[in-house]
């Protein structure tokens, strides 16, 4: 179902459907019904499998670890508004408002899309798996963590940083990270090495990515 005007991803489930959430602004338009990809739903009403294709999958195979900042490649789908939405999971009739709870979830872990705020636009909730829980310890607008502050501070420092980093925190290596934001192998290593210094962990070991990775994360949920 939606959060306002969007409009869902739902599954090739006949009898089912997924809930979309986006970013406030047209509440009244989905006031009169629950919008989803095959129109406003009702239990009279459900897509059919042809309407509720499913969304469409190209590139290379997410890294395992982009799960923690929900950041892997999206295809535009035509069915889902522009800007930064969440999907929820497709579900039965009956239980569309917990996919419209886990739509707003997915929607904290967006981003724009904008070299200062780079990652997914469009997040599905049921590709979260655990890291959602974060979502629950975050409160948005809260006083951010140490990391995070650290990642603000950084970012003043070097304009380049944020896709920089969401670039490490999201491929599966330096070198894919380094040829996602068009840069030499070479650059990529000088840029981490002053970032390092900037934030104050390390990036190039599993521990400091996975620290990189969710505090990218918290960054996201922390917004008011």
């Amino acid at each position: 179902m939606t959060n306002t005007d969007a409009a869902t991803a739902a599954r090739p489930r006949p009898d089912r459907a997924g809930g979309a959430a986006s970013p406030p602004g047209g509440a009244a338009r989905s006031a009169q019904g629950l919008r989803t990809g095959a129109g406003t739903l009702t239990p009279e009403r459900r897509p059919t499998a042809a309407q509720a294709a499913p969304r469409p999958r190209t590139g290379p195979a997410p890294d395992p670890a982009s799960a923690v900042t929900g950041v892997w490649p999206a295809p535009p789908d035509p069915r889902l508004p522009a800007g930064r939405v969440g999907v929820g999971p497709a579900v039965p009739v009956l239980e569309l408002p917990r996919s419209w709870a886990e739509a707003r979830t997915a929607l904290r872990f967006t981003a724009e899309g904008t070299p200062q705020d780079p990652g997914p636009q469009v997040v599905h909730a049921d590709e979260l798996g655990g890291i959602a829980l974060l979502a629950g310890l975050v409160a948005p607008g809260s006083e951010p963590p140490p990391d995070v502050r650290a990642l603000e501070a950084a970012a003043a420092n070097a304009p380049w940083l944020p896709a920089t980093l969401h670039a490490v925190a999201s491929s599966g290596s330096l070198r894919a990270a380094a040829a996602g934001i068009n840069v030499h192998h070479s650059t990529l290593q000088d840029r981490l090495t002053h970032a390092e210094h900037l934030l104050g962990w390390p990036l190039r070991t599993p521990q400091g990515r996975l620290r990189l990775q969710l505090a990218l994360a918290v960054r996201r949920l922390a917004r008011p």
